[in-house]
């Protein structure tokens, strides 16, 4: 049972989000007990519904008169009379913390004789009024340690004597949670206590009013304290109530690194809301994490004084401080979808320091994500896989769980362009089951997650794609980069669509382009508008293809065209223009551009560009009534897409698309099936399994699909029931470990039989078998 108290200061859409998906997904045994001011926004309606969560409200919590004369006479105070009891019933109205206060308070004989005159007291009144008597109750050592450290957000015995003198302040406060005073423990060793908010807020306001410079002592003490045991985030606090800003951005400076290498983004965000821009900027190690986390978060606003910060320390004299803040400006043209500025700055950087520690690593490595990033977008995978093991490295080394999402999410991205999608899912799902994953509240979860989600779309494991976008929708909206957040968002509106939910298609795509308008992505709307323009073709309704197309305006690229941005790798102006050739009816101009494009798609080995090249020559073809050769071209686009597996790059294209499959299928078909008959097995999928696998998924029959389905598409050898039972799970996401606890087996025995599963389906891997078994039926 997990206990969560003071739920209503949660108000990150993206915490929630990880939330509302937990409790989504929760085991059986597990129960979580949620203290919240308000209903949380964490799906509590849907399970409710569903029997799965029950929400008491205020009033379901409050005492009735009988169970408060329960409680009274299990104390050792006072006997009430029955009048008396009920005068206390309805003054509280039944509110068990009030009625705590009335039970302490009692022994005083002016609240006794009061209980009468207490009507026109709101709560609020009435609690001060009460804990005020309970306070007055205590020894005067006791009320003096009550008032200073109520001034603290938690309490330990080593704190508290560091802000009263004292040295028996953990027996105080083992007395104190004895006696009902409204502390209550944090932890199993009794070592971290807590003050009931509304008892500890009245005795902090107290003590400031009476007695201010003992007040700011006591935060100055706390903070100092806090800091030395390595506790940043209340030591900032205290210095801040303190009224020493300089204190507080030097401890801030301390833990900062930290909260980024652990993806603590958004409480480095938090914190430094609390300091002026001017005391942030004295610090210029400061003002660079800083930076750090408002760029991954995407607080557009925030960042604008400070990047104009770190541009003055780009031009200073001090060369260690402009190499310091290098990487970051870079990063923060990247997300700002300034591809050339960002490499420009971060190419003069030098990135393989062999003796960089701590952040100066997790700087380092960050750039070198950010390389590997930009030679993806130049086309040099060897490069993008040289500097991607670089920034792995430094990342370890840093031991910063915030950047190893993002490298794994690239080293994907970079393995999907050159057509190796089992093998970029397979990383992909590794990593959304590593732990790491929940340790961050930004870019380094939302980018893994986002391209997973495109990658199963592409080989047409759409329900898989599905169930990870709505666990991490608000994940991927508040905080993914611009390409990744187009990725994930276009797959689902295509995956609606495939689903027969065009309206939820247009909602998606509705909220990608607000999403663009305010984070100020324009290449994002184009996305948006180009992918409005290829649905509106794929329905068939060519003359609102157009009308969208003639009102978007094209931006100009100006000296970017060896950017090729990967959310563009198969979309984006180029292919666009080459769709709306095609409907025109321009088709040698068609045929041109994209001979062009596939000539340097083939020279920067982008295989999946050069597949949706090639599927667009063939249509072209087609239309210019050049069958042989369009199924040629066609042939060549199976070829390259069968290693991978890829499915919905072809169907995305509509009829004209699956129509030249339909003649490919049939016309190489028969010399196939020939030529494999009495062949047991397949080696591997072939451009013609493919094919067939291609019409399957987009719910169409050709007249050799049943009889290659008999030989092609069948197991070496038939799986148990155990085996279909691990393979589903499996295909589900769950991990081994998940697999083995719900068949109640070990690991060991998990791994034994996926390893004959692979061997009946001819895979080399988990990804490979999730994709044959899907084309085989077999779940």
């Amino acid at each position: 049972v997990i206990f969560i108290d003071e739920f209503q200061l949660l108000d990150n859409r993206s915490i929630l989000g990880f939330f509302k998906g937990l409790l989504e997904r929760l085991p059986e045994h597990a129960i979580f007990v949620i203290g919240s001011r308000t209903v949380p926004d964490i799906g509590l309606a849907r399970l409710t519904v569903n029997g799965q969560a029950l929400v008491l409200r205020a009033q379901d919590l409050r005492f009735s008169l009988s169970e408060a004369e329960h409680f009274f006479s299990r104390s050792a105070g006072p006997d009430l009379t029955r009048k008396e009891l009920a005068s206390i019933y309805e003054r509280s109205e039944g509110w068990p913390a009030a009625l705590q206060l009335y039970r302490l308070s009692l022994a005083s004989p002016g609240v006794r004789q009061s209980l009468s005159d207490m009507s026109d007291f709101r709560p609020r009144e009435l609690a001060e009024y009460l804990a005020d008597n309970v306070i007055d109750l205590q020894p005067e050592p006791v009320k003096k340690f009550l008032r200073e450290t109520a001034l603290l957000k938690r309490v330990c015995g080593p704190v508290c004597d560091a802000v009263t003198g004292r040295q028996d302040s953990q027996t105080v406060l083992l007395q104190l949670e004895r006696a009902g005073l409204f502390l209550r423990c944090l932890d199993a060793e009794d070592y971290w206590f807590k003050y009931h908010t509304l008892f500890s807020d009245y005795l902090a306001r107290q003590f400031k009013e009476q007695d201010s410079e003992r007040a700011q002592q006591v935060h100055l003490d706390a903070a100092n304290w806090f800091d030395s045991h390595g506790h940043h985030e209340p030591a900032v606090h205290h210095a801040i109530a303190a009224g020493d800003p300089g204190l507080a951005s030097g401890i801030l400076d301390r833990g900062a690194g930290r909260l980024i290498m652990d993806g603590n983004l958004t409480t480095l965000e938090r914190l430094s809301d609390q300091l002026p821009v001017d005391v942030i900027a004295e610090r210029p190690s400061l003002t660079v994490k800083v930076a750090y986390a408002l760029a991954f978060l995407r607080r557009r606003q925030k960042l604008l004084p400070i990047q104009a910060i770190l541009e003055k320390f780009a031009h200073s004299s001090d060369q260690s401080l402009v190499d310091c803040v290098a990487v970051i400006r870079a990063m923060v043209l990247i997300i700002q979808d300034d591809i050339a500025g960002a490499s420009k700055i971060i190419d003069a950087v030098r990135l393989d320091e062999e003796h960089a520690q701590g952040f100066r690593a997790f700087e380092l490595g960050a750039g070198a994500n950010l390389r590997g990033f930009l030679s993806i977008a130049e086309g040099n995978p060897e490069s993008a896989h040289e500097f991607l093991a670089l920034g792995r490295a430094l990342s370890e080394r840093a031991g910063a769980a915030f950047s190893w999402g993002y490298a794994v999410s690239t080293a994907g991205v970079n393995l999907l362009l050159q057509g190796y999608l089992q093998e970029a899912i397979e990383k992909f799902r590794q990593g959304t089951l590593d732990p790491r994953i929940s340790l961050d509240e930004s870019v380094a979860s939302a980018v893994l997650v986002a391209c997973h989600i495109y990658a199963l779309y592409e080989a047409d494991l759409l329900d898989e794609a599905r169930a990870q976008f709505e666990q991490y929708r608000a994940v991927i909206r508040n905080a993914a980069l611009l390409d990744y957040t187009t990725l994930a968002y276009v797959a689902l509106a295509r995956i609606h669509d495939a689903s027969g939910e065009p309206a939820l298609a247009q909602e998606l795509l509705e909220e990608l382009e607000a999403i663009a308008y305010a984070s100020d992505w324009p290449r994002m709307r184009r996305s948006v508008h180009w992918e409005r323009v290829r649905r509106a073709f794929a329905r068939g309704e060519a003359d609102r293809a157009r009308s969208i197309a003639s009102r978007m305006r094209v931006e100009s690229h100006d000296g970017e065209a060896r950017w090729i941005p990967f959310s563009e790798d198969t979309e984006g102006d180029v292919i666009g223009g080459i769709r709306l050739a095609i409907a025109d009816g321009r088709l040698e101009e068609a045929l041109e551009a994209s001979g062009s494009a596939l000539a340097e798609a083939e020279k920067l080995q982008r295989v999946r560009r050069q597949i949706k090249l090639r599927l667009l020559q063939a249509i072209a073809l087609r239309a210019l009534g050049k069958k042989q050769a369009a199924r040629a071209m066609m042939s060549r686009a199976l070829e390259l897409a069968a290693p991978g597996g890829f499915i919905r790059i072809f169907i995305e294209e509509g009829e004209s698309a699956l129509a030249l499959l339909r003649e490919v299928g049939e016309c190489r078909g028969a010399q196939a099936y020939s030529r494999s008959a009495g062949r047991g097995h397949r080696a591997s999928l072939s451009a013609l399994d493919l094919c067939h696998a291609i019409l399957r998924a987009a719910g169409i029959k050709d007249k050799t699909t049943s009889a290659l389905e008999g030989e092609s598409f069948k197991p070496l050898e038939r799986l148990s029931e155990r085996e279909l039972q691990i393979l589903s799970s499996v295909a589900q996401g769950a991990s081994n470990k998940a697999v083995a606890s719900k068949l109640f087996v070990s690991e060991n025995t998990v791994k034994f039989h996926l390893k004959n599963i692979y061997s009946k389906l001819a895979v080399s891997g988990r990804a490979q078998a999730i994709h044959a078994a899907h084309q085989m039926g077999l779940i």
